[in-house]
């Protein structure tokens, strides 16, 4: 007897080619967001509005920005550029964060802020790989602004990813779950 794992979205599904039967037995599906961000409230109002929408029992929500790294040898030896990055996420953003876990305590584990420091896009694969990311989610509207002048134009090179990249604008709410708006 052998059993194959197939993919299900709320599920795995054995097969056990002996009888030719299938055994199903509920899984959590957890997924993992890369939101990147300059750690405004825009950034928690995306991660918010994926929540709300996903499909999935368990969402880990990774905030991240990305950096080039310095090409002068100096800048590379020198630099405190690691450090300096967590300075410039706020208080308010941080309490954002925890408003945001506590809204969505059932369903959202954790909440992460990583920084990615990079010129190549093999490594920002790798990156995202790490995080073990399902997809990436931003705003069209609000873009991603930049922190600082090392910072990367964050969109076309996450669109070049590879990942699936989506756009929480075009998420709607549904209008029976707004029923003070319905009146």
């Amino acid at each position: 007897m052998r059993l194959l794992a197939a993919p299900n979205a709320a599920a795995v599904t054995l097969h056990c080619e002996l009888n030719n039967t299938l055994l199903t037995k509920p899984t959590a599906l957890m997924r993992t967001i890369v939101i990147p961000t300059d750690f405004t409230n825009e950034g928690i109002q995306v991660a918010e509005t994926i929540i709300r929408d996903i499909d999935a029992d368990q969402v880990r929500v990774i905030f991240t920005h990305l950096f080039h790294v310095a090409d002068d040898i100096q800048d590379l030896l020198f630099s405190t550029y690691r450090e300096k990055e967590y300075e410039l996420v706020s208080g308010q953003f941080w309490r954002d964060c925890r408003s945001l876990k506590d809204a969505f305590s059932k369903k959202l584990t954790s909440i992460k802020i990583e920084f990615f420091y990079g010129n190549k896009l093999a490594s920002l694969k790798n990156f995202l790989e790490n995080c073990e990311t399902d997809f990436i989610a931003y705003s069209a509207q609000y873009g991603i602004p930049k922190l600082s002048k090392s910072s990367l134009d964050a969109l076309p090179v996450l669109k070049k990813s590879g990942y699936m990249l989506v756009d929480t604008d075009k998420i709607g709410v549904n209008a029976l779950t707004d029923v003070e708006g319905y009146r």
